[in-house]
Parts: C-alpha cells; structure tokens; sequence
C-alpha cells in the first residue's frame, strides 16, 4: 500500500503516478489527485495499483452523472470534467504523433468538440439472463465482464434512441435467455431502425430491420445498411467531413482518391466541388449503397470499386497507372499499413488521414513520410465524450524530400 500523486493520463483511461521513480498505473484516478493505491502487478518498468482511497481530489474530477457508472462498461471517464478530457486525449495523440513523426511544421490545432450527453444515434444493446442470478437484463456489458449490466436508459443516447428502448424494453425482456443476444438501434431521420431483433417491432417508432437508414451530411441524405457502420455522433461527423474537405484544399478540377469510403460519407460531399472521386470500400454492400447513393442523389462525378485494401493493390483499376490530386483514408481501427506503403506512387499533393486509432495512424504516418509527405496540421475530434475512444485526424503534403528512417511495424501510444 503506498500514497502518490497522479501526474497524468494514460490512452486507457488510467491515472499515471510515480513510485521512487517507476511509473504506476491506476484505474479511476484523475490527474491532479493524490491517492492511496495497493501494488496489483510489477513489472519491469512500470506497476499496476487499483485505487483504494483519494486523499485529495483533483479539481478536475468530477461527479458522475449517471448510477451505473463503474458497473456499466460503456464509460471510462464520467469522474473527470469534461473540458480535462478532451485536455488529456489530446495531449495524448500529440505526444506520440509528436515522437513518431517530423511535426516541424505542423499546426496543432484545437479539439473539435459537441455535447457531453445525449450524443449517440447508434447503439449496441445486448439482451439476455446472466448466469449469475437468471435475471432478464436489456443493457451494456458490464465493466470488465461478459455481465449484462440492465439499462433503463442511458444519458449518452439520444433522445430518440432512449424512446424506443423504452417503448420495446418490456415486450423484450420477456424473449431474454442464456444465450446472450446483440441487438442493434440506430436513428434514421425522425425513426429508429432495430437490427437483430428476435421479434418484428414495427410500429411508430421503429422500422423493419431489412430497410435502409438514411442520414444528412453536407446537405446530401445518404441511405445506408440498417446492420452498417454509420458515424455514431451526427454532429460531430459533420464538423468532420467539412475540416477534412478544408484540408483538401481542393480545386474544381481535381481527381480525388477516397479509401475506405464506406457509403459515402466523404465521397459523395467531396464529388460537388471536384471533378471526379473514386471511392474504394472492401464491403460489397457499403459498395452498393454507395453507388445507389450516388444515382439517387444525381452524382454522376463519383465511381466505386470493391477492393481489399489490406492486399496489395498495384493491379488494381483504380490505382494502376493512376494519378491523383487529393487522397483522403477513414480506415477502421486495424489502420492501412497495407495501402500507406505504396500510396506515393499515386502522387497526390495531400493526404488526409482520418482515424478512430492514434496508433495505427501514427505508424501509417511513418510509411507516408518516408515517401515524402510531411504532416502540417493535426487535430482531435472528441467523437465519443466519457469514453477513452476519440477520432483524430492530419493533412500531409507531398514535398521533395524523402525520409530515411525505417518506420515502426507497431506503434503503440
């Protein structure tokens, strides 16, 4: 058992204090508190505490606004003020970036933020009877367990989506059983669409799981799969997809690469002000969509391919003797390690590089930059306020010199 003070903030969430000089990580401390702590592991260069008094709170803890918190699993920082959050993660992301990667010339700019509460327009619910005691529970996970923590409602949803599991919540508990099942709800315009749902719940409020949802960007309504991946804070998404057009610096009569593209988030806003965008997805219904996307809305600038892009793709159509002005890459957490490697063969004047992982766009970076791309602007979106979860996102730019530093095959923050 030892007291000390908690100095900063690792990428999980833990406190980071220091024990005769060893770091020591601690679950539930905020930067700035002095705690009693007991030793759980030790290793070589650090130590693992659980957190067992907090002597003097931080001005920057906080009180947590929903009961659940600490059982729940879907928030990590609801005991930290808002504002030091945001502080920590950014500092976080810049630190590494800045360790991995020449930021001589590059601005740091500041997060983009929202709301706190009531942000989420897409949930994972998971309805089932625990082992423990057999009761029928609609909820998260709970923290650290395959548990299902029951939650009535959840201050992190939106209004619409906390109506709808009220409305079905009873009529579900009652199909509840050991067999753990994920059910998925997102807002689609002014409905919400339910997806692994063991009963038809058509009503007012919901629609059949096999319709498409549909949702607003840049002034554009995209359709999308009910089961599909969808941005979860539409806000936030919006502030997004224009800074990432900013940074583009485009021009009328650009060509514009779009990797990962999805339905077209990014593509289709980007097709109005270019000449034309490829947009290149590994999903065969994201691909579909997104092409019925672009009919329906009359965007005939826009092509997409079906492509894996964690495969080599120097026979591709889209890349095979292929120039582009701008290249903007959303990958998903694994990064693009695969397609970063060859991208400067396309010559594109920038790159922007947009991320739910620091880690994997930190070391996606390092192959950019040893084929002559510099990074000039950073910055954090806090797309998921009380998680440890964020999006973060650079412009590169295309100069003379090249890197000769190997980059790393794993980065880790």
């Amino acid at each position: 058992m030892i007291e000390l003070k908690i100095e900063g903030l690792s990428h999980d969430g833990r406190g980071v204090g220091r024990n005769d000089g060893k770091a020591v990580f601690v679950s539930g401390a905020v930067p700035g508190d002095w705690v009693q702590v007991r030793i759980t592991e030790q290793q070589k260069n650090f130590d693992n505490a659980d957190l067992i008094k907090v002597l003097e709170p931080s001005a920057q803890r906080a009180e947590p606004f929903c009961a659940l918190f600490g059982e729940c699993g879907g928030c990590q920082y609801q005991h930290f003020e808002l504002a030091a959050q945001r502080h920590w993660k950014a500092l976080n992301f810049f630190n590494a970036l800045r360790k991995a990667v020449n930021l001589k010339k590059c601005e740091i700019l500041e997060p983009i933020v929202g709301e706190g509460l009531a942000y989420r327009r897409r949930a994972r619910l998971v309805l089932g009877r625990n082992k423990s005691d057999k009761e029928a529970r609609l909820g998260f996970r709970a923290l650290g367990s395959n548990e299902v923590i029951d939650v009535p409602q959840c201050p992190v949803l939106s209004p619409a989506l906390n109506q709808a599991i009220q409305a079905k919540r009873e009529h579900l508990l009652t199909l509840a059983s050991r067999n753990l099942k994920e059910i998925t709800l997102v807002e689609s315009g002014n409905k919400v669409i339910w997806s692994g749902v063991p009963i038809d719940l058509t009503s007012d409020a919901t629609e059949p799981t096999e319709a498409l949802g549909q949702y607003d960007i840049q002034g554009l309504s995209l359709d999308f799969p009910a089961e599909g991946f969808i941005q979860v804070n539409a806000s936030l998404n919006e502030a997004m997809v224009a800074q990432a057009i900013d940074w583009l610096s485009l021009k009328p009569d650009y060509k514009v690469l779009d990797l990962f593209c999805g339905v077209g988030n990014f593509t289709l806003p980007l097709a109005k002000q270019v000449a034309q965008v490829t947009g290149i997805e590994g999903d065969l219904t994201l691909v579909q969509t997104a092409k019925h996307n672009a009919e329906r809305l009359g965007i005939a600038n826009s092509r997409f391919f079906k492509a894996n892009l964690f495969e080599e793709q120097l026979r591709s159509e889209w890349f095979l003797k292929q120039t582009y002005d701008a290249i903007l890459l959303d990958p998903g957490r694994q990064g693009a390690q695969e397609v970063c490697q060859h991208l400067g063969k396309l010559n594109a004047q920038r790159i922007v590089y947009v991320s739910c992982n620091a880690s994997t766009l930190i070391r996606d970076v390092q192959w950019l930059e040893k084929q002559g791309y510099e990074c000039r602007k950073a910055n954090l979106i806090d797309m998921f306020p009380h998680t440890t979860h964020t999006e973060v996102m650079v412009q590169l730019v295309k100069t003379a010199k090249k890197s000769q530093k190997k980059p790393s095959k794993i980065f880790k923050l």
